[in-house]
């Protein structure tokens, strides 16, 4: 549960509770669990890899991380993070990080980073890393979700490897082309992304994700694991810019 167009996914799915009366909340995240006694959902949208539950004077920010997952009526033997009660229905949030703010989402948020929104702005985004992270290796700052909203590590491999960029390349070492390039792979991606998630085939259509062998050439993929989050790269295809 690491992309954004994951999360836009799920969110699809649960719109069916939009307009609906929570009964009560749950899970192991402390809250206050009397803002949301008989309260109305208004709306269900994502930002990133957040799903946002907007109600009348508040909205719920919820982060799955790398290894929680998003469960509708059903339970795991460990508790919820954080879980909506309706009248008959459930949503459990497992391992998430969970915001509860008195604002709008844009107020919170700007929209132009997150690559699977109409807002995304490759613009702003290309002199944010230009200005901001030039020192920064393009692999790091794929994953920041503050420059690009919903970035993950499928998508930060697969890109990569499109635009032919070593993901250890110093931003400032990266021709402004090259970068332009990436960018609009990013939004592409993310919509075939979302399109895939529908036949459950996104690793199986990956180029190098998971993947032992370039498809160009067959190079042996390396793999580096940092904490959790795994990077693929084709030594040959893609250059490593100093």
């Amino acid at each position: 549960m690491t992309e954004g167009p994951s999360i836009l996914f799920i969110k699809n799915k649960l719109q069916r509770y939009k307009g609906k009366i929570v009964s009560k909340v749950s899970g192991t995240t402390q809250v206050d669990e009397s803002l949301f006694a008989h309260a109305l959902l208004i709306d269900i949208q994502t930002f990133g890899k957040n799903f946002l539950f907007l109600f009348k004077e508040f909205f719920v920010a919820i982060e799955v991380n790398l290894v929680g997952n998003v469960l509708v009526n059903k339970q795991k033997k460990v508790a919820a993070s954080f879980s909506y009660h309706f009248e008959e229905n459930e949503i459990n949030f497992y391992d998430s990080e969970i915001m509860i703010l008195k604002a709008k989402p844009s107020d919170y948020f700007n929209l132009k980073t997150d690559i699977s929104k109409s807002e995304f702005d490759a613009d702003f985004i290309l002199n944010e890393l230009r200005t901001n992270h030039a020192e920064e290796s393009i692999g790091d700052a794929l994953l920041n979700q503050k420059i690009l909203a919903g970035v993950g590590p499928i998508i930060r491999t697969e890109t990569l490897y499109h635009a032919k960029i070593h993901p250890d390349s110093l931003i400032k070492s990266i021709p402004e082309k090259k970068l332009i390039f990436l960018l609009k792979m990013i939004q592409d991606y993310a919509e075939e992304f979302l399109t895939l998630l529908k036949t459950s085939s996104v690793e199986k259509n990956a180029l190098i994700f998971e993947k032992k062998n370039c498809p160009k050439d067959k190079t042996p993929i390396l793999m580096e694991e940092i904490g959790n989050i795994k990077t693929y790269v084709c030594p040959k295809c893609q250059k490593f810019f100093t």
